[in-house]
């Protein structure tokens, strides 16, 4: 078999510098509910692709962005233990695997091969938990944990309960919720903030200079807008100076071909580009 068409093969790294992404919670408000469901599968693939750990969905909308976001990125063998029936997740049907590392193949299947599971907490006694990590069997645990608590477990000859931070590997995303940009840039506070505009200087003219940044930081965050709702618009209908608000306004897209780039679809092209110039 060649390398290429190899079933298993060892999970990436954490990257180097932290990335983060900012979207607007009201970008599918309004439209056809199983079509902007598969929408936001691809978008929670993209963001794997990439190594993301970190979304933050800001502003009014309904559900459907944080709802969808959180379960693509939840294990499928976790899911029922971990998320509840709700309306907007009607369609999770269309959501395409993420195939990552803390999704783990099915035995005939292709994915990465890891040491590590999340699972739920089913019990607990002293120091010890049994955890469902999807096995055939819930596996008894080092550590001690909340019945119904999503963990991470090491396995091996003596399983153990360990922190999310402590995998060596990418481990997927976590999605938060703020009630609007102002509070999306104060939880991105430490970040190098990048936002993204076609009113913004173009990537490569700053694309040095910018990287050099985030690997000082250590962290880096890309905020978007939405199809009809620039980020420029949406600062200021917050009282918000964008200009003054970002670290970076990047367009990333000059002499764009389409009138519009939707959000789902900015963000697989900033991340690849600044997948490209951090080169981590």
């Amino acid at each position: 078999m060649s390398l290429e068409g190899d079933r298993a093969r060892a999970p990436p790294p954490r990257p180097v510098v932290k990335r983060c992404v900012a979207i607007p919670a009201s970008i599918f408000v309004g439209e056809d509910r199983r079509l902007a469901t598969l929408r936001l599968g691809l978008l929670a693939r993209y963001i794997s692709i990439f190594r993301v750990e970190e979304v933050v969905v800001f502003g009014k909308g309904d559900e459907l962005v944080v709802e969808v976001l959180r379960y693509a990125e939840t294990p499928p063998y976790l899911r029922r233990r971990l998320i509840p029936l709700r309306p907007a997740l009607r369609y999770a049907g269309v959501v395409p695997p993420l195939q990552s590392p803390h999704h783990p193949p099915s035995p005939r299947g292709r994915g990465f091969s890891c040491e590590y599971r999340e699972g739920v907490v089913l019990s607990s006694a002293g120091s010890y938990s049994l955890v469902d990590v999807g096995l055939r069997e819930p596996v008894v645990a080092e550590g001690a944990g909340r019945v119904g608590e999503r963990v991470t477990v090491r396995l091996g000859d003596r399983p153990r309960i360990v922190s999310r931070s402590e995998v060596p590997y990418y481990w997927g995303y976590r999605v938060v919720h703020v009630p609007d940009l102002r509070g999306a840039l104060k939880l991105c506070e430490r970040y190098l903030k990048v936002g993204t505009s076609r009113l913004g200087v173009p990537l490569k003219e700053v694309a040095g200079e910018l990287a050099s940044k985030a690997r000082e930081r250590g962290c880096v965050a890309l905020f978007f807008g939405e199809r009809e709702k620039g980020l420029f618009d949406l600062a200021a209908e917050e009282g918000l100076n964008a200009a003054e608000e970002f670290d970076y306004i990047v367009n990333i897209a000059p002499k764009q071909g389409s009138f519009t780039i939707r959000t789902e679809e900015a963000v697989p092209i900033a991340l690849a580009l600044l997948d490209f110039i951090l080169a981590d």
